[in-house]
């Protein structure tokens, strides 16, 4: 090889490696570079426009912008929006309470810690943007209220000029964020709507190939579920930022609903084969298994899952025809098995097979509905698509009772101190104490989200000293200005991105640009600057001990009514004189855990238990509900009799969980089961339709009936632990 060929060979391997390296750092780099500078550009922009109309505050605009500031467009319209919609709320209530109590600030302060109170509650009842505006209503009022309650004669001017700081802030975040390198968050939705598909493919492919007792796949499930509700927070915030996240809105939704079905399905058919490998007969477990294996090579294309929606059209075909052909494979396995095996090895067949159909059929839908949505083309209004049911509000209602009492008893604390002391900067105090508060109540780890927000405000303040006493004394003109508070921006912005760390950043920006040291004139002042420092860490302290006392997130307290309150689920199944649905129970159950934090927390043993009862009871729940969509169809008096003893003892079981009440549970179903069993075997006459309705309660029942004795359910641990 000469000289001349090798350069070539090299060069060649450069420009290959030159360009994967550039591709890596737009796609994982680029963007963060990009995010900074729309954080810096907005924030200067809304500096000098503060400045420009010689606002009293130009910190507020700028610090409007780091809270609105996100990575995607449609997230900072959605929060912008929501954030006014607070903002002008808490001023309204502000001028309510200053025009009713000027003259009474005992009066004023509790009307005050009232509202906080409910305001701190609705963000505990609320998701996403909406429980933010919930929570800039609450501390608007602290920003508003206080200096108008000292000075009832500025209402109107105090309140005019922060909502315009405010909106200068908004206007500036959201022409940024819109023009500057837009990220569409619509871009978003697509990539993690095909990754999902995929991710799900090839999770069903992997357990499918696997021929020994594999690891649960509780944490992967879990980060399914909270899949579910980080992209229905995106479509939400979609909406806002183009015409296509409108008009493909319902599909999203649907298939959101529909993933939820399969997930649970493939749940309950993994513990399924799981008991079977354990203690079941071995040809069951291999026709089962070789029928699983089947479906996972119709969710796939040349064995690697669907990478866009025009390969899970063909998906879709493939699944089309694995259901139409299912019937008649299951009868071929069927005839294979042993004659000898025991009745009940037949019906571990026969529900293994239930449930992979169940399976199949679901995700058949969530194929074709993924296949169908087109990022490109919008739908006309007359096409658009029935609404699917929308994610209802799930929540412990003393859990926000109790973050309410939170929120108030923490205003009353900074209040009691400023009013007892009549401490300077208590406003100061009471108005960080109230954002802590209400801020992180909704925070899977509060008590870890308000230790890093103390590190942040002890790092905001040594900077904000430097820029107001070395920095800001120094600069002429605007430019030397921006200068000044451009390196803590940067920073707090990039400290922003990373999201372990995120509370970090977040607690530098809000107090550096709150002691920054220029309003429409440079006025600090080192003793006031101190002052105010030990009043922001004095607050952030409160808040954390407040947090510490009232655990409504991590505590065992909080834990077991969570557990319980998913029990409860199971009894209104079983109880409730109107059916519950599927999609009915899954909202309630992810939507229970989601707010505890508990799906955050999967890996941490002290959240195995809430974790342990959310998928028992999607396992039981979904049994229970075909058994009650069976039962009038059924339409036999002694059998509907047996199926409501049934019934009636899990409900007795799942209400007060005891030993007892299990073995009593499981002979209601034993006997249930031997009496149908029974006369599926002896009525010949027995119309096909009816044969096959029994034969799916049989399958049904004796699902519950193995998930109740296997010894790994957290029923049975309860007893043990």
């Amino acid at each position: 090889m000469s000289v001349l060929q090798l350069m070539k060979g090299r060069r060649n391997r450069l420009l290959v490696t030159s360009r994967a390296a550039l591709s890596d750092w737009l796609n994982e780099d680029a963007p963060v570079f990009g995010y900074l500078l729309k954080v810096l550009l907005a924030s200067l922009l809304a500096m000098w426009l503060s400045l420009r109309f010689e606002l009293d505050q130009p910190r507020t605009a700028m610090l409007t912008v780091a809270i609105v500031m996100q990575s995607r467009s449609g997230m900072v319209f959605a929060k912008s929006y929501y954030r006014l919609l607070g903002t002008l709320v808490g001023i309204v209530v502000s001028l309510i309470l200053v025009a009713l109590f000027a003259q009474e600030r005992v009066l004023f302060l509790l009307s005050m810690a009232l509202w906080i109170g409910l305001c701190t509650a609705g963000s505990m009842v609320y998701r996403n943007h909406q429980s933010y505006g919930f929570v800039l209503a609450g501390y608007t009022l602290c920003i508003v209220g206080l200096p108008t309650a000292i000075s009832p004669e500025l209402t109107f001017n105090i309140a005019v000029t922060r909502i315009s700081e405010i909106l200068i802030g908004l206007i500036c975040a959201t022409m940024v964020s819109d023009l500057v390198f837009p990220q569409r968050i619509w871009d978003a939705i697509q990539t993690k709507v095909r990754q999902r598909f995929s991710d799900f493919s090839d999770l069903l492919r992997t357990t499918a190939q696997s021929s020994v007792s594999t690891k649960s796949s509780k944490q992967v499930l879990l980060r399914f579920i909270g899949d579910i509700y980080s992209l229905e927070s995106f479509r939400a915030s979609a909406i806002m930022e183009n015409d296509g996240a409108k008009h493909n809105r319902l599909r999203i939704s649907e298939m959101n609903n529909e993933f939820m079905a399969v997930a649970t399905t493939f749940h309950a058919l993994e513990e399924l084969l799981r008991r079977q490998r354990n203690n079941g007969h071995p040809e069951v477990g291999e026709a089962l298994t070789a029928m699983y294996r089947q479906l996972s090579e119709a969710i796939t294309l040349d064995g690697k899952s669907a990478q866009n929606e025009q390969e899970a059209a063909l998906v879709t075909k493939q699944l089309n025809s694995f259901r139409s052909t299912f019937t008649q494979n299951m009868t071929v396995y069927r005839i294979q098995l042993p004659q000898e095996m025991r009745d009940h090895e037949f019906l571990d067949f026969e529900t293994g097979a239930e449930l992979l159909q169940r399976l199949a059929d679901e995700l058949h839908a969530y194929a074709v509905t993924y296949s169908s949505v087109n990022y490109n083309e919008h739908k006309s209004a007359t096409e658009e698509m029935v609404a699917p049911p929308k994610l209802e509000m799930h929540f412990d209602p003393v859990a926000v009772a109790l973050a309410g009492v939170r929120g108030t008893l923490t205003l009353g604390i900074m209040t009691a101190l400023w009013l007892l002391t009549d401490w300077r900067s208590g406003i100061e105090a009471i108005t960080i104490g109230v954002i802590t508060s209400t801020l992180f109540a909704t925070s899977p780890s509060p008590n870890q989200t308000i230790k890093q927000f103390m590190v942040g405000a002890i790092i905001g303040t040594i900077l904000a000293y430097i820029c107001n006493f070395h920095l800001i004394t120094q600069a002429q003109g605007f430019l030397m200005l921006a200068l000044a508070v451009t390196p803590t921006i940067l920073f707090a912005s990039w400290l922003t991105t990373k999201p372990s760390i995120a509370v970090v950043g977040s607690g530098i920006f809000i107090v550096f640009l709150m002691h920054i040291g220029f309003n429409s004139a440079y006025n600090a002042n080192p003793v006031t600057f101190i002052n105010d420092a030990i009043a922001d860490l004095l607050a952030v302290l409160v808040s954390g001990v407040m947090y510490g006392l009232i655990d409504i997130s991590s505590s065992a307290w909080s834990r077991r009514r969570i557990a319980s309150t998913l029990r409860g689920l199971i009894v209104s199944a079983c109880r409730s004189p109107l059916l519950m649905k599927r999609v009915q129970l899954e909202n309630a159950a992810f939507d229970l855990v989601q707010r505890a934090g508990s799906a955050q927390r999967v890996a941490q043993e002290q959240d195995r238990l809430v974790i342990d009862w959310l998928l028992s009871t999607l396992e039981i729940g979904h049994a229970v509900i075909a058994l009650r969509e069976l039962k009038p169809e059924i339409n036999h008096p002694y059998f509907s009799e047996l199926l409501l003893t049934s019934l009636e003892a899990i409900a007795a079981l799942y209400e007060t969980p005891t030993e007892g009440l299990r073995i009593k549970a499981l002979k209601a179903i034993e006997n249930a089961i031997e009496n149908i069993a029974t006369d599926i075997s002896t009525d010949i006459a027995m119309p096909e339709a009816a044969h096959q309705l029994r034969r799916q309660a049989l399958s049904m029942l004796h699902f519950i009936h193995s998930a109740l004795l296997d010894k790994e359910s957290v029923l049975v641990t309860k007893e043990k632990n």
